[in-house]
């Protein structure tokens, strides 16, 4: 019997192409990674569940396959760490980061380092932070990701390049809620009920959690 896997989850994104409504952000990061432009530091910044984690990860696991031969199941799985912030915000979790930072990867050529919710690190937390960020090794690239970019302190912001994730249209939520009853074999007219009842959401986690399958 197979493990039932909920539709959030299993039609998350798994490359750029996949995500929803963010174009004008995945284009630029994919030019920057065949171009060799990605800075070593990157701030996701918008709305819950509009894709920054999600991109955060395609990108992680983009970075060390650009220019190398590797087999589709290799996801360089071991070059990518993630704290949650929200959770893991003190001196002691971010000194415990920074001492990974060192050691280079043993596969790949990078290391990437995704902190979500980073607006919850504490005043100190950060200022540990800042001196890694200031100066990152050639083989460090950190991906923050926050809902609230206000609670940043202005040190970090200054060195991180920011991308502002922007809320998603229901049209587009729409049109990618077909595509999935295309591949469940779903009655399409569900989607608009759904359409008509959710109108002011433009959140799309919680349109494809809705929309059981």
């Amino acid at each position: 019997m197979e493990h039932f896997i909920v539709s959030a989850r299993k039609y998350r994104p798994q490359n750029f192409e996949d995500v929803v409504g963010q174009q004008a952000i995945t284009n630029t990061l994919e030019n920057a990674i065949r171009n060799n432009h990605l800075a070593q530091a990157l701030l996701f910044t918008g709305p819950r569940g509009v894709g920054k984690t999600s991109c955060a990860r395609i990108l992680a696991k983009n970075i060390n396959q650009q220019g190398v031969k590797v087999s589709e199941e290799e996801d360089f799985a071991f070059n990518i760490f993630e704290l949650d912030a929200a959770s893991n915000n003190s001196v002691d979790d971010i000194r415990s980061l920074t001492e990974q930072v060192r050691i280079p990867p043993q596969t790949g050529k990078y290391k990437v380092y995704i902190i979500d919710e980073v607006h919850m690190l504490s005043q100190a937390a950060f200022n540990a932070f800042l001196k890694t960020l200031e100066e990152p090794p050639a083989h460090a690239i950190f991906i923050l990701a926050t809902t609230e970019k206000h609670k940043i302190i202005p040190t970090i912001l200054s060195r991180c390049q920011i991308f502002d994730f922007k809320r998603i249209g229901v049209l587009d939520a729409k049109n990618y809620l077909k595509i999935i009853c295309e591949k469940e074999k779903t009655d399409e007219k569900s989607i608009d009920i759904m359409y008509r009842e959710f109108l002011p959401i433009t959140n799309s986690r919680c349109l494809v959690k809705t929309f059981y399958i």
